[in-house]
């Protein structure tokens, strides 16, 4: 494999957390484990104040055996959330976590709101802070989830309740439930809004708001800048443009959500490989573009190669087919702005993908006169 270039010493590559992936932007959005902790200290926070409310002072549990199932219950809940919180530390993109973590968080609370014995139980709180924070975190999805499972698991402690309900449900426990109905629909509009807001946001500021990489339009922003720097003699600049293999197949099978998910792993990838003199876009649909500065092909093609790696590591754990085929090509050798040098670039990358052996890598100068 190819060395990387000598100013990888003094630019590190970074990690997606580090990058302006912005890609809190959009619907299941990647967000930093920086991010994430702050969520978990406010978990064991709950956690903490729970105990002290059911275990502090005058008896609060319907019966005994409540108090049993919630210190159970609690004891369980801080085993999951530092299993969370550990791998949250380690990989802090992962939908699957995000969603675990979430449905913990309501199904403890939940039975929190069973075993109170007022109706108006300070849990019903407690869920209405988790699908703000995963909204606010996450995207309108995550909230939209959040408050559909809060709603079936507070009809569940009703359903479970129905005598009780009855006998101690007054005037104000309606307006209690009411009023909490009523908020969590304002509060749903409001996180609608903001991440109406942040898309165009991410749109004006050439982000795109799915992955957080730049959309075209940043790319070429940032292009005319650099291929200006080549045309004055400047050193060289090396183009990657990648494109997935076998991406349409998922989509198909397993649906847009799962092709998000792959999209933005993808963005997590690219952002491993980067030096902060690097710019990365999503072209368009699966396609990537990598313009690297003062970078040889060759060195171009070690970058190349650790990204094709990385993506397999990843599809063996997933078992999806998917592979990555690679254009390279050089400025000013092979174009002196960008339109004509990803032309030349998108050529040698489709060679790979008529191939049957996809997944390679091919420079312009590869490529049939």
């Amino acid at each position: 494999m190819h060395g990387r270039r000598t100013t990888d010493k003094e630019q590190p590559r970074r990690r997606l957390g580090d990058l302006p992936i912005l890609a809190r932007l959009g619907e299941r959005r990647a967000v930093s484990w920086e991010d994430q902790r702050s969520q978990f200290i406010t978990r064991y926070l709950f956690w903490a104040l729970s105990i002290a409310y059911f275990n502090i002072g005058t008896p609060v549990t319907r019966s005994p055996d409540f108090l049993l199932g919630v210190n159970l219950v609690h004891l369980i809940y801080a085993v999951l959330t530092t299993l969370y919180a550990y791998h949250a530390h380690r990989n802090p993109f992962s939908p699957l976590r995000w969603r675990l973590a979430m449905w913990t968080d309501i199904a403890a609370t939940s039975f929190m709101a069973l075993a109170d014995v007022s109706l108006t139980s300070p849990a019903y709180f407690v869920l209405l802070a988790v699908m703000l924070g995963n909204g606010m975190r996450y995207g309108l999805r995550s909230f939209g989830e959040a408050a559909l499972g809060g709603f079936l698991f507070v009809l569940l402690v009703l359903y479970l309740r129905y005598t009780d309900s009855l006998d101690v449900l007054s005037l104000a426990g309606l307006f209690f439930l009411l009023f909490g109905a009523i908020l969590v629909m304002y509060a749903y509009s409001l996180v609608a809004r903001i991440d109406r807001h942040r898309t165009e946001m991410a749109a004006q500021s050439g982000l795109d708001p799915l992955t957080g990489l730049l959309n075209r339009r940043g790319l070429e922003e940032r292009a005319t800048i650099l291929f200006r720097d080549v045309a004055t003699g400047k050193g060289l600049l090396a183009v990657l443009f990648a494109d997935l293999d076998g991406f349409k197949g998922i989509n198909d099978r397993l649906g847009h959500h799962v092709g998000d998910s792959v999209l933005r792993k993808v963005a997590e990838l690219i952002g491993a490989v980067l030096r902060g003199s690097d710019v990365a876009a999503r072209y368009g649909g699966d396609e990537f573009v990598i313009i690297m500065p003062n970078t040889t092909l060759a060195q171009a093609r070690g970058v190349a190669e650790r990204l094709q790696e990385g993506l397999r590591a990843w599809v063996r754990g997933e078992n999806y087919a998917l592979t990555l085929s690679v254009g390279l090509g050089e400025a000013p050798t092979h174009g002196d702005d960008l339109t004509r040098l990803l032309a030349r670039v998108d050529s040698a990358m489709y060679l790979n993908k008529k191939s049957t052996a996809r997944g390679g890598i091919r420079c312009v100068d590869d490529v049939p006169g």
